[in-house]
């Protein structure tokens, strides 16, 4: 090869060669154009994720108006005694409440939760009263909310650390599920914290761990995650008053007596009566 032919083959090699400056240079312009890409993918992305959002949000939005437009129809229809008889308890405000009458229909008197057919005998139009069973599964989903901190294991594991977290939880608790210092001062099982009854509380934590838990875990849909047969129903909106529960005929008659008290079974006659259900006679004192 020519002396001017090798002089151009390395004139032409040394213009591939990159300078250190010239490869850093190319180096963040490479960085930029992928940052810049990446970016622009998790940007669009973000937008996907929001507009899916903000759809379910409105959804929502829209439910509840449609529950509000079916209550302010109930209530026109029925006036102000479209709610559950009897004392009313103020519920607290951080407690998720269902709306009025939302597991049945706008003509849905005092049934049966079997679905019977409902009847109210001696009632007219001028002091009907609309109600329907509350949803324990509700229930319990907002009693397990309030309750998470004793719910977790080591603390249900250790009375200490069970009887001291309860302490520390009384203050946020509504009237009817703080503590008695029976509650305070005695192991016991944490689910009957849950039950919206001092006296009830009291008298099964009485009664032993053997008793109370064979009711808790037979009985007590409200609290404990077992399957409703029946056992208690709980009428009306406000489930923290316990005047609109009602155990069961079977339930009475197990524990009737030495654990549920005469004024269960009023209760449960009350709410027979106004759905045209034949009365507990042993109870109709």
């Amino acid at each position: 090869m020519s002396e001017s032919g090798s002089e151009q083959s390395r004139a032409d090699k040394k213009r591939f060669v990159l300078t250190p400056w010239e490869y850093n240079r190319n180096a963040q312009r490479v960085f930029r154009q992928r940052r810049k890409e990446h970016l622009k993918h998790l940007e669009a992305t973000q937008k996907e994720q929001s507009s899916v959002q903000s759809e379910e949000i409105e959804k929502l939005r829209q439910e509840v108006r449609d529950l509000s437009q079916e209550n302010e129809s109930l209530r026109k229809a029925y006036g102000s005694q479209a709610s559950s008889p009897g004392p009313t308890t103020s519920s607290p405000g951080d407690v998720t409440m269902p709306p009025f009458l939302p597991y049945g229909h706008s003509t849905s008197y005092l049934g049966s939760p079997t679905g019977s057919s409902p009847f109210i005998p001696g009632q007219t139009a001028a002091n009907l009263v609309v109600v329907v069973p509350n949803n324990i599964s509700e229930i319990r989903r907002s009693l397990h909310a309030l309750f998470a901190p004793l719910l977790e294991i080591p603390v249900m594991a250790n009375p200490q650390n069970h009887l001291a977290t309860l302490a520390a939880l009384a203050p946020t608790l509504p009237l009817q599920l703080k503590p008695t210092e029976l509650q305070l001062r005695t192991p016991h099982h944490a689910y009957i914290d849950m039950i919206p009854s001092p006296m009830l509380r009291d008298r099964l934590i009485t009664i032993g761990p053997a008793n109370s838990n064979t009711f808790m875990t037979q009985v007590c849909t409200i609290a404990c995650d077992i399957e409703d047969t029946g056992q208690m129903t709980v009428w009306g909106e406000d489930w923290l008053n316990e005047f609109s529960w009602e155990f069961s005929a079977d339930v009475l008659e197990r524990w009737g007596g030495w654990l549920l008290t005469q004024e269960w079974g009023q209760r449960a006659n009350f709410w027979r009566r106004q759905r045209g259900a034949p009365i507990l006679a042993a109870w109709d004192a």
